[in-house]
């Protein structure tokens, strides 16, 4: 009889979970099976060491501890292919443990490297973001001479960065960062003894390790050791000095991240237009200056982050060459002169931060309104489809705004605060559809109505626009809608109405400023905002008595109803059930009676040019306020002296 041939079908499982800081390495539970592929027994062995040798890290909450029985690596069992297993990875041939990605499994305990030894063929070990809190790094490292790929990072491992690494010469991917700066440190082996013979590296994340250098020896020896290298990252290193311009000769870079450094001198321009540079950030280096340099056509950058540095000059036309750009922050510089219009053909671009510089005359997405008109602007005129921030807060910018600039269709964030821009903001189409979340237009020249469509949008956090010059009347109840506002800022707009109802329900606020806008009444609905920790209605027109309710509001810290017409203080909750309160103020009106007794989290109080009169609270002298303002009282009320020493 014919035997009959069996057919196995193997199947190829692939668990991927979320990538590390190294693109190189393994996603975590990368582990397969491939038909007769089988582990070696030795380096099931080992490994079987290694689960004995670690530990599941404790919950952080004594209510949420784990019983000691916690299975570690369950599929980790004797006598199974250990190819199959969680994080493990085998020659698809010869069955060698090549690679070990034990990432974000909460591990501590022992991390015994002689484990190791017996698997000669292991290229990638991976334990990012465990647990192993206040660990020393692992020593003896380099018995894995194998490795070409060490992912610690976020893994807890801490003090000297070994010497054993520096000989696993064979290394395209390190990565040591950790969030927990200065945990980890470059002393002995220094940088420059770390490098030294790992010519093959690609990949290099130290970020917040304590490298301590100074000058432009670890740029120099960076560049002598590792020629290819297309990743570096050194955010917060305490890093000073200047960088040098032999890094333009690492041609195939393609991540350099300086940032949060204290880098100083002139960052060279050449750098910039290195032929493979993708992302460069050197953000939080204050002392670090330099300009912008003419970008040609092709050049490959896609985020360029000078954030809080020196940098100055303009911005070049040439900016319009960067068609990768989806990141450009020059927030906190000394930039100056005009935007360049070429930025709106920027279409991949999603965030552009140009705050806090002196850019001065038009916006080029905002072309000048003619008066009486609106101007359609489309957003493919524009080019600025995919754009998702936009702020230029803080310079001399001039224009009328184009309200079509609301219509962008990935448009979240709006930031426009502190400039001169001026005229009436028009309606326009499709608000409830828009992914608007944030629009801050405080501290302009804005004026006529504030149009319904803002009032529309759907997606709204925070809604500001303070110190302007709106006129007419807005009814809050368009707001009731906006399920996620926190923030509803209208403050000193002297001509706004506010119109509202008693038994009117808003979403959760977190903060109301409602100052100078004509209110005549405190709002009773603010009763049920339980989640209120700023309210301002200061300089309007509220008469009467301040009702009792409002020191129920648990989360209020800050209180303004100074320059009103208060008359009356009803009695307030005892002081435990409002001690959140930290900031209140109100002076200017015409309070009178016996002093009122206020909780002792005050520590900035304001109660001048008021009718008070009687002794000052206990409560009050045995507060530690920080600062107060009596002035108006102190004739009138008695224990202020000795409370004032």
């Amino acid at each position: 009889m014919m035997n009959h041939c069996k057919i196995v079908l193997c199947f190829v499982f692939f668990c991927v979970s979320s990538p590390t800081n190294s693109t190189s390495l393994p996603s975590k539970s990368s582990s397969h099976s491939i038909s007769g592929q089988h582990c070696i027994d030795n380096e099931r062995t080992a490994l079987l060491q290694l689960k004995r040798d670690l530990s599941t890290a404790k919950p952080e909450s004594s209510f949420t501890q784990q019983p000691s029985s916690v299975s570690l690596l369950p599929s980790w069992k004797p006598h199974s292919n250990c190819c199959s297993w969680e994080g493990v990875t085998c020659h698809d041939v010869s069955g060698h443990v090549i690679s070990l990605d034990l990432s974000s499994h909460k591990l501590s305990g022992t991390f015994n490297s002689t484990n190791f030894l017996h698997l000669p063929f292991l290229e990638k070990l991976n334990l990012a973001n465990n647990k192993f809190q206040s660990t020393p790094f692992p020593s003896r490292l380099d018995l894995i001479s194998s490795l070409t790929h060490l992912n610690f990072s976020n893994s807890g491992f801490s003090g000297q960065v070994p010497l054993d690494i520096s000989r696993l010469t064979k290394l395209v991917s390190l990565d040591l960062s950790t969030s927990l700066l200065d945990s980890s440190k470059l002393e002995n082996p220094g940088f420059e003894r770390l490098v030294k013979d790992l010519s093959s590296l690609r990949e290099l994340h130290l970020d917040g390790v304590n490298i301590s250098a100074g000058g432009d020896e670890w740029c120099i020896a960076l560049t002598l050791a590792t020629p290819n290298l297309q990743v570096l990252s050194l955010s917060y290193c305490h890093l000073s000095g200047p960088i040098c311009e032999s890094l333009n000769q690492l041609s195939l870079l393609s991540k350099l991240d300086l940032s949060g450094n204290n880098l100083s001198s002139m960052f060279p321009k050449s750098i910039m237009l290195l032929p493979n540079l993708k992302t460069l950030a050197l953000w939080a280096n204050t002392p670090l200056s330099g300009t912008l340099p003419e970008f040609p056509i092709g050049c490959k950058l896609e985020v360029l982050s000078l954030s809080f540095t020196s940098f100055s000059g303009e911005i070049p036309c040439s900016i319009g060459n960067l068609q990768s750009l989806t990141k450009l922050g020059v927030r906190n510089c000394s930039f100056s002169g005009l935007i360049p219009s070429s930025l709106a053909s920027l279409t991949q671009l999603v965030d552009l931060d140009l705050s806090n510089n002196r850019f001065q005359g038009w916006i080029p997405f905002l072309p000048p309104l003619k008066k009486g008109s609106r101007i359609i602007q489309t957003t493919n005129r524009i080019g600025l489809a995919n754009l998702g921030s936009l702020s230029i807060e803080s310079n001399s910018m001039e224009a009328t705004l184009n309200s079509s600039l609301f219509e962008l269709p990935s448009l979240e964030r709006l930031l426009l605060s502190q400039n001169r821009l001026s005229g009436v903001i028009q309606d326009f189409d499709r608000a409830s559809l828009s992914p608007i979340s944030v629009v801050d237009l405080s501290f302009n020249n804005l004026e006529g109505h504030i149009p319904d469509s803002l009032l529309e949008l759907q997606n709204l956090t925070e809604f500001k626009l303070l110190s302007n010059n709106f006129s007419g009347a807005i009814n809050v109840s368009m707001f009731k809608s906006t399920e996620s506002l926190t923030f509803l800022q209208l403050s000193d707009n002297s001509q706004l109405t506010i119109d509202y109802s008693d038994n009117l329900n808003l979403p959760q606020l977190q903060r109301l400023w409602f100052g100078s806008c004509n209110v005549s009444k405190i709002p009773s609905f603010l009763r049920n905002q339980d989640g209120l920790v700023e309210l301002d209605l200061s300089n309007n027109k509220i008469h009467g008595t301040l009702p009792e309710w409002i020191w129920q509001l648990e989360s209020l810290s800050y209180l303004n109803l100074s320059n009103n017409f208060l008359t009356r203080i009803e009695t307030p909750v005892p002081a435990p059930l409002f001690s959140s309160l930290a900031f209140l103020d109100l002076s200017f009106n015409y309070l009178e009676g016996s002093f009122p007794m206020f909780p002792s989290s005050i520590n900035l109080l304001s109660l001048s040019n008021n009718k008070f009169t009687g002794e000052l609270p206990e409560c009050l002298r045995e507060s530690s306020l920080v600062t107060f303002y009596f002035g108006g009282v102190r004739d009138a009320v008695g224990g202020l002296d000795n409370f004032l020493r």
